[in-house]
């Protein structure tokens, strides 16, 4: 028999996501809790629904980067290092409205595919509602190299072109810009730091992209051992 919440109990529930209240079909107290589910849920690792990527609360939160820093870091002198390829599917909003959301949908999902079909052994992750980032991390034995940006924009084409209509036309076909990031980190103290350190840079290389200030492989250093940069690295 299921637990009865106490009114404050349920009230705080609610607080936490207010746009329960108008924005759910379901009762107000249930969705507040599916919600803290489906948020434990993503932190554990569990793939996004629609995409089948995993989450950013895996990356920042959960234990993804656990068994990438145990198994690797003693072995890399040089630093703990991991590459990135990241895909921003452009023109959602035109898919979407063209051929309906479930297709679009299966555009995103195709995306995903064509990444884990490309780097096996990434591990894909959604960090923007059309933006996935394939970790080339340091078990992949992958490492990110600056000519894969165009083989892999035609690969994802090639992927997406299967889920849209047959005799859809070229200029129908969504693009991507893809960014590539390969982050290195000095002395990690332990690997909870990793995931936040890695987002961050995602979200960096990604902007850097998009707005034209970097092209080709974004390369980073960040030094976690406590030493101040001299001035001739600076």
């Amino acid at each position: 028999m299921p637990y009865p919440l106490d009114d404050a109990t349920a009230t705080a529930l609610i607080a936490l996501h207010p746009w329960v209240l108008t924005r759910s079909p379901q009762a107000p107290v249930q969705a507040a809790v599916e919600v803290l589910i489906q948020a434990e849920q993503a932190r554990r690792g569990q793939p996004d629904a629609k995409t089948g990527a995993l989450q950013v609360p895996a990356l920042t939160q959960g234990n993804l980067l656990k068994e990438e820093y145990d198994l690797s870091t003693h072995g890399h002198h040089d630093g703990w290092r991991v590459g990135a390829v990241i895909a921003d599917v452009q023109g959602m909003i035109n898919v979407n409205a063209r051929f309906g959301f479930p297709t679009g949908d299966a555009v995103l999902r195709a995306t995903v595919e064509s990444l884990s079909a490309q780097y096996p052994g990434a591990k894909v992750v959604r960090i923007h509602a059309d933006a996935f980032a394939a970790l080339l991390v340091p078990t992949s034995q992958l490492t990110v190299e600056e000519h894969l940006a165009a083989p892999t924009r035609e690969r994802l084409a090639q992927g997406v072109r299967a889920v849209l209509p047959p005799g859809t036309p070229d200029a129908d076909v969504p693009s991507w810009t893809v960014s590539l990031l390969e982050l290195t980190v000095d002395a990690p103290s332990h690997w909870q730091v990793l995931g936040p350190l890695l987002w961050a840079e995602l979200e960096r290389t990604h902007v850097m992209e998009r707005t034209g200030r970097a092209q080709g492989l974004q390369r980073r250093r960040i030094r976690l051992d406590g030493s101040i940069p001299g001035p001739a690295t600076l």
